[in-house]
């Protein structure tokens, strides 16, 4: 099984002088980076999507072996009504990142409940961008079901694992495999208390796991039978939380 542990973005202000050293520019940031971790999940493009000039700027800072993730924008998931314009713009993107793509990550709202035209509208984004492997992230706790489990089976499609606040109405801490190819794992903190309650967006995802809380992890995955690959992006970016758990994740798998 291939390994791949990073952190969901890496452009971050208050990463200065924890991780990324005061004497380098921001544009600097991915290649540093790149030393020092093998993937990234590309979050930006969920508010905007990039020309792929932009794109081809961003492969030429990284090593060979390096692997981009992509979150989808978010007229496919949160507005739900897009045109051929958007496809094109969003397949453009993805044939710039070449062979360093990884994966199409599409995270759904907690509002999109499962229904059957919900699952349809899935099966569309699939039918879609059919050339990509994709991963699907739900935030209802409906969608934990045998049915839902089927259906990206069928769609050799990957049902995103998540570790977030134990909220009620929320995914738990599944590890499940609905394609041979890979398994993907989100980190989003366990901070209950700021989830729904934060004057900022960043405030909910402000935790520290305990390397007991990632061992969890560790024996879910090596219990889960054979598969190709494995992402792992840690989305708990204040005050640098991400970087210290993806490394301390690294130890813990024998990277």
């Amino acid at each position: 099984m291939e390994k791949l542990i990073g952190t969901s973005g890496f452009s971050y202000e208050d990463w200065y002088g924890y991780f990324y050293p005061k004497s380098i520019r921001k544009s600097e940031f991915l290649s540093f980076y790149s030393k020092h971790f093998r993937t990234t999940e590309v979050n930006s493009t969920y508010y905007r999507i990039p020309s792929p000039k932009v794109v081809e700027g961003m492969r030429k800072k990284v090593k060979g072996n390096f692997v981009f993730s992509v979150k989808a924008n978010q007229v496919f998931t949160h507005v739900r009504d897009f045109g051929e314009k958007d496809v094109e713009a969003m397949k453009d993107v993805l044939k710039a990142f070449g062979d360093t793509l990884g994966v199409l990550l599409f995270q759904f709202p907690h509002s999109f409940h499962k229904s059957e035209r919900a699952k349809d509208y899935v099966k569309k984004l699939r039918d879609i961008f059919y050339d990509y492997d994709l991963a699907f992230e739900f935030r209802s706790v409906e969608w934990i079901s045998d049915d839902t489990f089927y259906l990206l089976e069928k769609l050799d499609s990957c049902f995103v694992c998540v570790d977030e606040p134990r909220i009620h109405g929320l995914i738990p801490p599944v590890f499940v495999v609905t394609t041979k190819k890979f398994a993907y794992i989100r980190f989003h903190g366990r901070n209950a208390e700021k989830w729904y309650n934060h004057e900022k967006p960043e405030e909910r995802y402000d935790y520290l796991y305990s390397s007991d809380e990632l061992s969890e992890w560790k024996e879910k995955i090596n219990s889960a039978g054979e598969f190709e690959k494995i992402f792992i992006y840690f989305n708990n970016h204040p005050r640098v939380q991400a970087v210290i758990n993806a490394k301390m994740m690294e130890k813990l798998l024998e990277l």
